[in-house]
Order: C-alpha cells, then structure tokens, then sequence
C-alpha cells in the first residue's frame, strides 16, 4: 500500500472497473487545464499476488465544484516513478463517476506505481502527477513438508547392522512412558500427552527439535538400543534435513497453503496499530496479531507461529520492498498479549511510512540468511530463496505513518 500527497474527505467507491496488463486506452486529444479539481490517487492496495486495487475521490470542476458524475477518469501504472508519469503507461479509462479500479493479471512479488488522472466531458484532463505503489505479494504455495509421505517413511528407516529393525520396531506402543512414532499424535504427544505433551518436537526451532532428539537418543536408558544409529549415523542423516524443515514449518499434519491476515475490522483492535520514535535512531512499531488458524500449533501458542515483514520508506512512495528492515517473531511474552511490539534502526528521515505483512511458517524450511542478504548484490538462486523464504505474506495491510 502506498500514496503520495492524497485529499482530506470520504471516498466514493462505486463500481469497479476491472483492467488487466495490456488493457489500454485512447489518451485523447484534449489538453490539461487546471479547472479540474483533483488530488489525484489516493491507495493503491495488493489484494492478492496478481491484484491491486487503486482508488481515488471525486474530481470537479471549478468554480462551481460540479461535474463529478460525469468525469471519467485514466489510470496509468509503470514499473517506477518516472515511467508511470509517461502517456505510454495508461491501462484504463473509466465509466463515468468511477472512483475505483481493480488491476489484475499483475504479476507477483513486483512493486507497480501508480497515477489516476481525471477527463471532463470536453476531454480535458487534470494536471495531477502524484503516485501511488503496490506491493504484489509473492504467490501464495504450502510448506515443503508433508508428515505422512515425507516425515512418517523415515521412521521405517533400516538400523544400521541389523536391516531388519528400524525406529518402529520398538515405538509403535502408544501412552505416557513410552513413544509411539507411528501416528502424528504419538510423535507430538511425545512420551507425555497431547494435553501434556513431553516431545523432541519445538515448534517452528528445527535446529533446537533435532538437537533434543539426538539428546534423547544417546540419554539412558535406551542409549543402548540407539548405539547403532548413533555410531553409524547413515541413517539419522538421512532423517536430519526433512525432520528439521517439517519443525521449522511447524509440525504440522499437511502443509499450510493459506496465508495469515490481519483482522482490522475488529473494533476491540483499535488503536492497537501504530509506531514511535524511541530515540534519534530507533524506531517502534505496534500490531495487533494477526490470525492463521491453518498453522496453529498442536500445543495451541501462537509463539514462533507468525512473522512479521517490516517495509519502511522515506514516504508512500518509497518503500523498500525489496528487503524488510526489520522480521518479527512473536515470543513467548507477546504470545499472551493482545499486540505485538518490535524495534528496527532509522536515520534517513524524521518521518516514515511502515507497512507490516504477516507471513506464516511455510517458507522456513528455505536456506535463507535474511541478516547478510543484499537484494543489489544477490544471485538469481539468492532472490529465489528470498522469494520462497518471504511467501504466504498477508496481502491486507494499512500504513503506519510514524513522526519524530
């Protein structure tokens, strides 16, 4: 979501026109004329990775400050700043009286600019330059790990030195005391309940997960029974990097494909939305928490459950969308509260524009460093990484304009 300088007043939404990449239209003959009152674009929102809808309040006419039903209006988008101020880049003319647009067949992870102009009856057109950008989210695609095709085989995973028995030969008796490997209950249950789990199994911390498994394997009194794998460790390596992007994707029964949103209109969340100074350099943002009861944890917290993407920019028109200043994981603390706080470094302005995106679990199974990574410097295979490791983002976002 991003605007330039926009107009004070309601919008008037009505119909929506509807126009994809390479819908244009005629730029007309008419001539610019500074009789039409127009503040020009006034969002530009991602709906989804291949939709962004643009919208804009009514123009008139001076100095009677008539006209509005019957002005049309051209929408033009382009790639940057400069190119979306060119004739080439109009995609749409409207109806009459249209105050909306929606701009689909987009394609996703790309920041489009936008720039609505309005067009009386005479075809003359105002004189209106501000831009507005969107974000398309990257698309939307599940985890990498499913439990019974991907986690559940590893189990039947052959000891060394003795082909014949593996991990269920002996954990396949459910109960607390004793692991039961060959249901998901069972593994998440660990050797306590699902009520009162007692498991290997961290939530979303593969690297923590595996080490607790090794820990567990080589702690009497079945060190013993586990020398084999442990001694010969063929097997477990095989079970390592699947095991670990299973627990960073969240355990999980099926690969969650749905991503996280937040709940604006929940009027007990207002006010719960905003950002500070701290200090000259550091900067504060407050959200409410956003939902993703697809990727609820067995265990119920919504620790570790959800990231959160922080884009900031000097204005709306701005913000870097190619890498996040700052990416929030809720802990154990804020996991209990109503909002979740985070802090990030700013010293290029004395006010900014954050946008914040909710992103689940599914892209953490990707190698990805986000702390050293460079979007100018990066290889192809790096902003692939990037762009699974940032999927499933929440497409319905607000700004946050934060003042020192």
């Amino acid at each position: 979501m991003a605007l330039l300088p926009v107009a004070c007043g309601p919008s008037g939404p009505s119909a929506n026109a509807i126009g994809g990449i390479g819908a244009g239209a005629n730029n007309g003959a008419g001539l610019g004329t500074s009789d039409i009152l127009f503040a020009g674009i006034l969002s530009a929102d991602a709906i989804n990775p291949n939709e962004v809808t643009v919208t804009w309040t009514d123009a008139v006419i001076l100095p009677n400050l008539g006209g509005a039903i019957t002005m049309r209006y051209q929408i033009y988008r382009g790639l940057d700043a400069e190119t979306v101020l060119q004739a080439s880049a109009l995609v749409f003319t409207t109806e009459p009286g249209v105050t909306s647009f929606v701009d689909i067949g987009l394609p996703d992870n790309t920041t489009l600019y936008y720039r609505v102009v309005a067009l009386d009856t005479d075809e003359r057109f105002s004189l209106t330059t501000s831009v507005g950008n969107a974000r398309t989210p990257a698309e939307y695609g599940p985890g990498s790990i499913s439990y019974d095709s991907q986690i559940l085989p590893l189990w039947s995973t052959p000891m060394p030195g003795a082909p014949a028995t593996n991990c269920l030969s002996c954990h396949t008796l459910p109960g607390a005391g004793q692991l039961d490997l060959s249901t998901l209950q069972g593994v998440l249950a660990g050797i306590g309940t699902l009520q009162n789990p007692n498991s290997f199994v961290i939530p979303y911390q593969g690297e923590a997960s595996w080490a607790e498994f090794l820990a567990r394997m080589s702690a009497l009194p079945t060190l013993f029974q586990h020398l084999p794998y442990l001694t010969a460790p063929e097997g477990l390596a095989a079970m390592e990097v699947p095991i670990k992007a299973w627990i960073a994707e969240g355990a999980l029964a099926a690969p969650d494909s749905l991503p996280p949103v937040f709940e604006f209109a929940d009027e007990e969340l207002a006010g719960t939305y905003f950002g500070s100074f701290l200090d000259f350099d550091t900067v504060s943002v407050t959200f409410p928490h956003a939902i993703d009861p697809e990727s609820l944890p067995f265990n119920g917290s919504v620790a570790g459950q959800l990231e959160y993407a922080v884009y900031a920019g000097v204005d709306s028109s701005s913000i870097y969308w190619d890498k996040p200043v700052a990416l929030i994981t809720v802990d154990l603390l804020q996991a209990a509260e109503t909002t979740v706080s985070g802090t990030f470094d700013w010293t290029e302005s004395d006010s900014l524009v954050v946008v914040i995106r909710p992103l689940d679990a599914s892209g953490r199974g990707v190698p990805f460093d986000l702390a050293t990574y460079d979007p100018e410097t990066a290889t192809a295979q790096e902003l692939e990484n990037f762009r699974l490791r940032m999927r499933n983002q929440a497409s319905n976002e607000r700004e946050m304009i934060i003042n020192r």
